[in-house]
């Protein structure tokens, strides 16, 4: 298994300094240790993802909604949901843009939106999740498809 590591400490200045903001420590130092291993795991890991996801929210909106130009964009689940977090508020959530069902990003709302405590209960979660999919999938049975009208 290969393991990534693609986030720098230059990195991370370099994208504080093209959205004019302070990233929290807690989060480049978790980001620069994580052994990312699966890019599908919706943790964003290198700078040009990152970069990418929030200039498209600050530049498209999110689904006919402006997104706060304070939400900083750190993984996506991969059918159309954000997860961000807010650094200029010291907290320390993550939060979920959930476009079939939740509200429109705001700060108002945030509440609603929370989907952790804190980064280390989200990958939690998120690796759980995987590892149940993964399970799901080596336990089904190999159907042969083209042997369903003998």
């Amino acid at each position: 298994m290969t393991t990534l590591r693609i986030m720098t400490h230059e990195a991370f200045c370099r994208i504080e300094q093209a959205f004019s903001i302070a990233l929290p420590e807690w989060y480049c130092l978790r980001v620069l240790d994580y052994p990312f291993s699966k890019p599908e795991d919706g943790f964003y890991h290198d700078e040009e993802s990152i970069v990418r996801a929030n200039e498209e929210l600050r530049r498209d909106g999110w689904f006919g909604f402006p997104w706060p130009q304070e939400f900083f964009v750190i993984g996506d689940t991969g059918f159309g949901d954000s997860y961000f977090i807010v650094p200029s508020t010291g907290d320390r959530r993550i939060f979920i843009a959930d476009h079939e069902g939740g509200p429109a990003p705001s700060f108002d709302k945030l509440s609603e939106m929370a989907q952790a405590n804190t980064l280390d209960e989200h990958l939690r979660d998120i690796q759980k999740n995987l590892h149940a999919a993964q399970q799901t999938v080596s336990r089904r049975p190999s159907k042969k498809r083209w042997r369903f009208w003998k």
